[in-house]
């Protein structure tokens, strides 16, 4: 029995495959029961958490692809990211979108052109040099909170909907299954890269099975949750999530590689930064909102 133990166990436990695998696995069957009861109890509940995700998301974005190191744009980025979802959460109460939404969208780069303009890297280049790299810094910059805050608001703009609740279920579930069976599918049997130059892990048999696991969860959930719609409609509707999903993932593989980091962050074991946790949620929220509102509701 030891004999069978040190063949078969330990090498397979030291494995850094199998092990990531397990702290994956315990690190998501951590964060969805407290991401369900936190939806379930919906209000601003619901709002602190994707506030909170808003936030360290923003920041780690920021920490990416934000072409300015003062420290204090990445704080802008970090906190009108999540100033943008409380602004929306009162949208959805009844507060006028301009005295809302509208003041939170134009102080982003008000905010961001002040530190930039003060930040001592300009002060040694030419007025057109200023102007063009200003101008650079701000757009880009501006990007992070609309990227995360505002398809992150799109979960309160769909627990607005009739049955708002389950919609959002649906799609993390269903983002959930596909994520983990193109991972288990793809390491035991992928052997075709789908992208090698952005995401080497990634392989078609693994995408295969995340597509049929999307569509076979999107069919579950209809019936468990009694969606409205009909069947052809809750198929199409996995299918959705698992392209969005995987569109979100690609993006952010991208970003990842152009910059030369294996993850966003590190907060989340085994998943990296929460950023590599919402990449393929991101997309498919805003997706999902837009099918079940055109199509269902």
């Amino acid at each position: 029995m030891k004999e069978l133990w040190k063949l078969y166990i330990t090498p397979k436990a030291n494995n850094p495959k199998v092990r990531n695998f397990f702290i994956r696995t315990l690190a998501t069957a951590f964060l969805l029961p407290v991401t369900f009861l936190v939806v379930w109890t919906g209000g601003w509940w619901l709002t602190v958490l994707i506030t909170i995700c808003g936030v360290l998301g923003g920041w780690e974005l920021a920490n990416l692809i934000a072409n300015h190191n003062y420290r204090p744009v990445k704080f802008i980025c970090s906190i009108w990211s999540g100033g943008l979802i409380v602004a929306v959460h009162f949208y959805l109460n009844d507060s006028g979108f301009i005295i809302t939404v509208i003041p939170v969208m134009l102080s982003i780069p008000v905010a961001l052109l002040v530190f930039i303009f003060f930040d001592m890297g300009f002060k040694n280049e030419s007025l057109a040099h200023k102007v063009i790299h200003m101008s650079n810094s701000l757009v880009v910059n501006s990007l992070i909170p609309l990227i995360v805050g505002g398809l992150l608001s799109f979960a309160l703009f769909l627990n607005n909907l009739q049955g708002g609740r389950d919609w959002i279920y649906t799609i993390v579930v269903v983002v959930a299954a596909t994520d983990v069976s193109s991972y288990i599918f793809g390491s035991l049997f992928g052997k075709h890269k789908l992208v090698p130059k952005i995401s080497p892990s990634k392989t078609w048999e693994g995408g295969l099975a995340g597509l049929t696991f999307a569509i076979v969860t999107s069919v579950c959930l209809y019936y468990l949750f009694d969606l409205p719609g009909n069947l052809g409609l809750l198929i199409g509707f996995g299918g959705l999530l698992y392209f969005s999903a995987l569109v979100g993932d690609l993006l952010e593989s991208t970003v990842k590689r152009m910059v030369g980091v294996k993850d966003s962050g590190s907060l989340i074991p085994g998943h990296g930064g929460i950023l590599d946790r919402m990449d393929s949620i991101l997309i498919s929220l805003f997706a999902g909102y837009l099918f079940v509102l055109w199509t269902i509701d």
